[in-house]
């Protein structure tokens, strides 16, 4: 077979002595070749590079990953984002791609590394995740010219039925309490399970946060463990203040008082005379300071161990939905729980929300006051086992 010119710089194909056919083609002053046995497998290769650059960068994944999160993610976003990214990157691509060359990825080592973290056993969102990191990583690569297309195409995420969220019943909340009664924790358990906040929420709110006009609770910023910042959608919205709310707060500020905590005692206070009146911290440490994320879920997580219930302080936001699936709309929780759309909400609790029901925040006392009588049922319990009276004629007849 003589020598085929393709049109348009697409290279030549021969026909070689051994039966096989070559392309070749001269991009930027580089050469590259293919040979197949077949001639409509050339033909198909050929259709997938021919219109692609020649890449000289022999640069790793490894290399170009660790740049990219340095450079494009940690000063543009979150801290929380790019911790979150870096620890995608550590524990499922550099295990299966980091000592590749970029410009050997393709679409099948991007699904491999999806279906090794399904073998693993991760979760549909957790992949998806991964998915989201590595695009966002070859897509810049593409862009700059370091891999001549991105490899993060037709990638199909497995999909896993979810777990359901743990919820609490209220004899489990009962429980609970009781092993935290005389604790300082006890009155920011019972606000989180009354307001449906996030852990970081709960513990960057200030006093100033408080909307005592309107009852309603700011919510616009948020503790990770890389300190105070944005919160988790960097948007402000608004939880209502319900009197259960109201009165843990003040329930709080009795036990600061108690313990002699130094915001309390602040000397700025002479002026304000109220701490309601400051931007101090509502769920502070002992000394005043503020809270640490992981901290408090080890804490509230022994409590509950200690009360013979497995749970962590996201249940209680998880509980709050479930209390109020009948009390509030879609729309409501949505806003209540800081979601961007209703589509959200309904992809992390679809499975217990009933959207046809009513308004307002008093509802939310209405519900709670189920936990409280559910707790008096336990000390009740605990009073009557401690005052057992034994009859001791029944025991002499017995003898």
């Amino acid at each position: 077979m003589p020598r085929t010119r393709n049109p348009n710089g697409a290279g030549s194909i021969t026909k070689l002595k051994n039966g096989y056919y070559r392309w070749r083609q001269m991009v930027d002053g580089e050469i590259r070749e293919i040979k197949t046995k077949d001639y409509q497998e050339l033909q198909e290769k050929i259709k997938r590079i021919a219109h692609l650059p020649v890449v000289k960068s022999n640069l790793k994944v490894s290399e170009w990953f660790e740049d990219w999160l340095e450079n494009y993610i940690k000063p543009l976003k979150k801290p929380a984002t790019y911790e979150q990214y870096y620890f995608i990157y550590k524990t499922h691509i550099k295990p299966v791609l980091g000592k590749r060359q970029m410009k050997t990825i393709k679409s099948f080592d991007i699904q491999k590394v999806i279906s090794t973290m399904n073998t693993a056993g991760y979760a549909t969102k957790t992949m998806k995740h991964a998915k989201t990191v590595m695009s966002g990583a070859f897509s810049k690569a593409f862009k700059d010219k370091i891999i001549p297309e991105n490899p993060v195409v037709d990638i199909e995420i497995p999909k896993k039925q979810a777990k359901p969220r743990k919820t609490l019943t209220t004899e489990e909340l009962g429980k609970i309490f009781k092993a935290m009664e005389n604790s300082r924790w006890i009155w920011s358990v019972k606000f989180m399970l009354v307001t449906g906040l996030r852990r970081g929420e709960l513990l960057a709110l200030k006093w100033t946060d408080i909307d005592w006009e309107n009852r309603r609770i700011i919510i616009d910023e948020s503790n990770s463990s890389t300190g105070l910042g944005d919160t988790k959608n960097s948007k402000v919205h608004y939880v209502p203040l319900s009197a259960k709310a109201i009165e843990y707060l003040d329930k709080q500020i009795e036990m600061l008082k108690q313990e002699s905590n130094p915001l309390i005692f602040n000397k700025n206070l002479t002026q304000n005379k109220d701490i309601k009146n400051t931007n101090f911290l509502i769920f502070p440490t002992q000394r005043g300071t503020p809270i640490s994320p992981n901290t408090y879920y080890h804490t509230i997580s022994r409590f509950a161990a200690k009360a013979g219930i497995k749970a962590s302080p996201h249940c209680l936001r998880h509980t709050f939905v479930y209390m109020m699936r009948k009390k509030l709309s879609l729309k409501e929780l949505q806003e209540i729980l800081g979601h961007d759309e209703s589509t959200t909400t309904l992809d992390i609790y679809g499975e217990m929300i009933n959207d046809s029901v009513e308004k307002t925040a008093s509802e939310i006392d209405d519900v709670f006051s189920q936990v409280e009588y559910e707790l008096e049922k336990v000390k009740a319990e605990i009073r009557k086992e401690k005052c057992k009276i034994i009859n001791f004629m029944e025991r002499r007849r017995a003898k």
